[in-house]
């Protein structure tokens, strides 16, 4: 325990890691911030929320979800806007539970300083 203290800090109910690089691709939805880390393209599966993150988004990444919702309104699912990022920021481990909506995923990243992001398509839903 002694060690894992010099290297992260309590935060948000969980272990804080340290900031580093992360890139991948970003789900978007109503209700929903999935991120999978490493991915360049986007899944043809909904991922397991047990083996994606929730994205806490910064302000950059946050301007990009002004995304007009209505040009799918004739979807009846739940509408993901993917995009492929990369940022600065932090993973925070929850000691009990998950996090995000209903504490679905495993973990939070938390994107304090977006590098790039790109759109990588329309929104859509998964089959």
């Amino acid at each position: 325990m002694a060690m894992s203290i010099g290297l992260s800090s309590c935060v948000q109910g969980g272990v804080r890691a340290p900031t580093r690089e992360f890139s991948g691709v970003w789900l978007y939805e109503h209700e929903g911030s999935t991120f999978v880390e490493g991915a360049t393209e986007i899944p043809t599966h909904r991922p397991r929320y047990e083996d994606t993150d929730w994205l806490e988004p910064d302000q950059r990444l946050s301007e990009m979800l002004e995304e007009d919702w209505g040009e799918v309104d004739h979807l009846e699912c739940h509408r993901v806007l993917p995009m492929r990022v990369t940022f600065a920021g932090y993973r925070v481990h929850h000691l009990i539970g998950g996090t995000g909506h209903f504490g679905l995923w495993r973990s939070l990243v938390v994107a304090e300083n977006t590098t790039s992001v790109e759109r990588l398509g329309p929104v859509f839903c998964f089959e």
